[in-house]
């Protein structure tokens, strides 16, 4: 199970550079723990950020659960310290939002979050059937169907910030540029087209698919001499992110042939 104390998910874990063999796979088992101090550090690392870096993008913190593979919900989300409930985490079996996860884990930074998951046992620890996600992306403010250049390029140069002040300093160092726009359709099913207005008119630019995402590239609408992005399908949110290659490079996403 990925949680999503992650960058894209578009997630923290989908930008570190890791190398899992399968003979050292490890299953998640009926409970699975991470410290809550990790949340308290990405919490204070998010508040360093300043308000003019906020105006274009911004994160969405919102915990929840997100069920992708048609299970059921956990047992119990709850803190531990020493071997010992804590504190209970209640969540909504509807939306699977966690309303006091944010003030429980910044208060209790020596305490571990518990997902009591015993469906799920035997899968890999980075299985993403269940998803708990935390809204570290930062997303564009506003998913109007227009995008202006100058908030696309704020966008990109903003959004690395971001990146970079949540990742570990080792990662921050290799962050690449965040100039290409992650378009997730909020409909199920829908499918979005991406436009630039230029001098002679709408012109299309291209995506790729990456996972759940349709990513744009700056350089295209510059290259056609654009002044916006036009995004038409239906509903959306955008995020700024590196290039398709460097995302399945980094994890998210399978490898092609050119990578």
């Amino acid at each position: 199970m990925k949680y999503a104390i992650t960058l894209l998910a578009v997630t923290v874990s989908a930008l570190t550079f890791q190398t899992t063999f399968a003979k050292d796979v490890k299953t998640r088992g009926e409970t699975f723990c991470f410290p809550a101090k990790d949340v308290q550090k990405l919490v204070e690392k998010l508040s360093t950020i300043e308000a003019k870096r906020r105006d274009v993008v911004d994160v969405r913190l919102k915990p929840r659960f997100i069920i992708k593979d048609g299970g059921i919900w956990p047992e119990r989300f709850y803190l531990a310290e020493d071997d010992a409930v804590l504190m209970e985490l209640p969540f909504s079996r509807e939306t699977g939002d966690v309303p006091n996860f944010l003030m429980a884990a910044v208060a209790n930074p020596d305490s571990d979050i518990c997902i009591q998951d015993p469906t799920r046992a035997e899968r890999p620890e980075d299985d993403e059937g269940l998803y708990f996600e935390m809204g570290l992306s930062p997303y564009f403010k506003t998913a109007t169907g227009t995008h202006n250049l100058v908030d696309l390029e704020k966008a990109a140069k903003d959004g690395k910030k971001f990146y970079k002040v949540m990742l570990p300093g080792w990662a921050a160092l290799l962050m690449p540029d965040a100039d290409y726009f992650a378009i997730k359709m909020l409909e199920p099913g829908t499918t979005p087209m991406a436009f630039t207005s230029t001098a002679n008119g709408e012109v299309a630019i291209e995506s790729e698919v990456v996972k759940e995402m349709w990513v744009v590239s700056l350089d295209d609408i510059e290259a056609a001499s654009g002044s916006n992005l036009i995004v038409r399908g239906g509903a959306y949110n955008m995020q700024p992110v590196p290039s398709p290659k460097n995302l399945r490079r980094f994890g998210w996403g399978e490898k092609t042939e050119e990578d």
